[in-house]
């Protein structure tokens, strides 16, 4: 522990996402929170080791055979130090104070049974300029922060969709929700894993679903660094 700071592991899994993870690693660097790990968990065809080979706290889990993605989130937090772990998507964007947001509100007592998460986020989505703006009441994924005894009452499964909702189903935790929306923006690059949802009892996909939300006030260009933002703008070309 650091000045009254605990160790907060953040995890990440990734495969065949070579391209997201200069920006997923810019994003860890900036943090604000300085006692912290990074652990990314690789079964790609093609390693991404060396993009992570000497930046600074983070570890690479390079795994010899396909894995779920419930899987690599279990054995990043396996192989963590910290007590505190850190849910990390590998392609969207995390503000500096994230992080730092994330252990503030931390659970001072009864941490077994909480977990804390952000109520909402901003998105950007291929082919469009525009950010949208959630609204509020999400238990969102790429957010998840709970303490490690929490996760040992309850792993990930190990499946390769829907991971985050089959552990608040198991668990039935106490929610704490962040609302603090510009601290995690999401990106729909065409190749995401949550594709689909039901709205007013109606299935539609999730590209569908924000374009009726709320367009946000702001730019992606005025809410990220400009290095991030051209990063982001080439990849939703690509898709």
């Amino acid at each position: 522990m650091v000045m009254g700071m605990p160790l907060v592991s953040c995890v990440m899994a990734t495969k065949n996402r070579r391209r997201f993870i200069p920006q997923a690693l810019r994003c860890f660097q900036r943090r604000t929170y300085a006692n912290a790990e990074l652990i990314l968990v690789d079964d790609g065809d093609r390693p991404v080791g060396s993009l992570c080979r000497d930046v600074p706290g983070v570890r690479y889990l390079r795994l010899t055979r396909p894995s779920v993605q419930g899987t690599k989130i279990n054995l990043g937090i396996e192989a963590a130090r910290g007590e505190w772990i850190q849910k990390l998507d590998d392609d969207d964007y995390y503000a500096p104070a994230f992080l730092a947001t994330s252990a503030r509100n931390r659970p001072a007592s009864d941490f077994a049974g909480t977990i804390v998460t952000r109520c909402c986020f901003l998105l950007t989505m291929r082919g469009r300029k525009e950010v949208w703006h959630s609204g509020h009441g999400w238990n969102t994924g790429g957010s998840l922060f709970f303490h490690r005894s929490l996760w040992k009452t309850q792993p990930f499964r190990d499946v390769n969709q829907s991971v985050d909702t089959h552990l608040l189903r198991d668990l039935r935790p106490q929610i704490k929700r962040i609302c603090d929306v510009e601290q995690y923006i999401v990106v729909r690059h065409g190749t995401n894993t949550w594709n689909w949802g039901i709205a007013e009892g109606v299935r539609m996909s999730v590209e569908q679903y924000f374009a009726g939300r709320a367009v946000y006030t702001k730019t992606l260009e005025e809410l990220v660094p400009t290095l991030d933002a051209a990063d982001y703008r080439k990849l939703l070309r690509q898709g």
